[in-house]
């Protein structure tokens, strides 16, 4: 496969994650909290790594595509308890 093809299905996986995750609401969102990180391989041979982090009354949602040693596709946002999603500018 190559590196723009498998870099473009990284940014499938961490945008199908994101939406996920987003669509969890904050406190099924907080349960990922306890036991952060969270990997889940896929079939392609990629890795989404989900952190989810308690910072102040914000979660911090952090999701990495990867393989072997290489990052190919990042993505995140905050949530805050009303159940907003806000993306870094």
């Amino acid at each position: 496969m190559a590196l723009d093809e498998l870099r473009a299905r990284a940014l499938e996986h961490v945008d199908d994650e994101l939406d996920r995750l987003r669509g969890l609401g904050f406190g099924r969102l907080g349960e990922l909290v306890a036991g952060s990180p969270h990997d889940a391989a896929r079939d392609d041979g990629v890795t989404v790594t989900t952190r989810v982090d308690a910072e102040d009354e914000r979660l911090m949602v952090l999701v990495e595509a990867w393989r072997g040693r290489r990052t190919l596709a990042t993505g995140g946002f905050a949530m805050t308890p009303d159940g907003q999603a806000h993306s870094p500018d």
